[in-house]
């Protein structure tokens, strides 16, 4: 690309850039302000409107001029970026000595959230495969669709209960530990989905993903984690406010790169190993506050809207047509809110959380969002769900993500809920 081209498309880019910074943070502080919900929906309602679900209809022979197809990847790489960091800040936040005495919460939690909505799948697969995808492999529809239930939204959550206050709560501690576990096991389950698929199964390369995690987390856990903290407290021993020093922070983004890779290649994405990066860092308070002062705010702002605007601009309401796709999706729905906040409900109280913090656990459990997406897309691309069916599920995700909030202020403990910002 010679050197007009590429001013040519930066200047697309940040035109677009300034539209999605703008819209989201006008719809997401409109959606937070009437409505009670967190930033992310309002993010990705302003990519539907902006995209073919609103103005394609008013707009359809010249809205591509704003988004063209030319930058779509440098969009996404941008948004992508701003995920990365935002989930290591997430994996930072959270305080995980809570889970010495609930280990057995978050094992049942994470265990009934996925076997629930995949027996709800199940129950109604069979009728949504004959009336909407007959040609497609049943057992490949299955199974995609069953991953599609059971999986939870990590960054959504993360990002919910930052903003709720929550991160350091037992309850905030357990969903998130839970649903980790759940999306590590969505991918998994995702990999070998796609491995039957286009391949044939194979249990050697499952079994190797599965070791790969185990001990890259262990690494970051007993030396990764405890050599950086160490680091951190010698450079900051003499100031007297820790800020974060420019070797150190090089020195962390190799760490925060290489981690993404890892996982990258270890076959999930590199979104999960900036978490497992930030959790072996979060026993470090000084260390959190020096990166959140110097980064949260451009992160929040500028990179992390791009992705789930992102996300609007690819969805197509019109695509379901008639009352027997409205009724297939009110189904789809109501199966992935039962499966999922019946499933770890169930699971929290079966191991002692009084009724209050399982419905709390239950509530941030049913947020789906852009995982969930993540997950259909790939069903999609390997052609086992129709356009109709592909956005069935993408109201599911963004209505089960709208639902976390007001939940959360109805079902949480009183001591907790004192601490949500108004």
């Amino acid at each position: 690309m010679n050197p007009s081209a590429i001013e040519g498309h930066l200047t697309l880019v940040l035109i677009q850039w300034m539209i999605i910074i703008a819209a989201a943070f006008g719809f997401g502080r409109l959606g937070k302000k009437f409505f009670n919900q967190p930033l992310a929906v309002g993010e990705i309602v302003a990519g539907i409107i902006l995209g073919p679900s609103v103005l394609g209809l008013v707009w359809p022979p010249d809205w591509p001029v704003i988004f063209p197809k030319e930058t779509q990847q440098s969009m996404q790489l941008l948004g992508k970026l701003g995920l990365i960091f935002l989930l290591f800040q997430v994996g930072m936040e959270f305080d995980y000595s809570h889970l010495r005495s609930k280990s057995k919460t978050v094992t049942m939690v994470s265990l009934l959230g996925i076997l629930a909505p995949c027996l709800c799948g199940l129950a109604i697969g069979p009728w949504l495969h004959d009336k909407f995808a007959p040609e497609t492999p049943r057992f490949g529809f299955q199974l995609f669709f069953c991953i599609a239930l059971s999986i939870s939204a990590l960054p959504i959550m993360g990002r919910i209960l930052l903003e709720m206050k929550l991160e350091r709560t037992a309850v905030g501690a357990m969903a998130i530990s839970a649903a980790a576990i759940d999306d590590v096991i969505g991918w998994l389950m995702l990999g070998v989905a796609t491995v039957l698929t286009t391949t044939g199964f194979e249990w050697k390369p499952f079994l190797l993903q599965v070791a790969g995690i185990v001990v890259f987390y262990l690494a970051l856990q007993k030396i990764i984690g405890p050599a950086l903290r160490k680091l951190w407290r010698h450079r900051t021993a003499e100031l007297e406010e820790k800020v974060m020093p420019n070797s150190y922070l090089a020195l962390l983004l190799i760490g925060l790169f290489a981690s993404g890779l890892i996982t990258h290649y270890l076959g999930i994405f590199v979104i999960f190993g900036a978490f497992l990066f930030g959790t072996c860092l979060h026993q470090e308070p000084s260390l959190v506050k020096a990166w959140r002062d110097r980064f949260s705010g451009v992160v929040l702002v500028a990179f992390v809207p791009i992705f789930f605007t992102n996300t609007g601009l690819n969805t197509r309401i019109g695509s379901l047509d008639g009352a027997t796709a409205w009724l297939a999706c009110g189904l789809v729905l109501a199966a992935a809110v039962a499966g999922k906040l019946g499933g770890c409900f169930l699971g929290a109280k079966l191991t002692g959380s009084n009724t209050r913090e399982a419905a709390s656990i239950a509530a941030l459990m049913n947020t789906r969002a852009l995982m969930g997406l993540i997950a259909i897309n790939v069903g999609l691309e390997l052609k086992l769900l129709t356009p109709a069916l592909f956005t069935m599920l993408v109201i599911m995700c963004l209505i089960t993500t709208a639902m976390c909030g007001p939940l959360l202020r109805w079902w949480l403990p009183a001591e907790i809920k004192k601490l949500v910002p108004k």
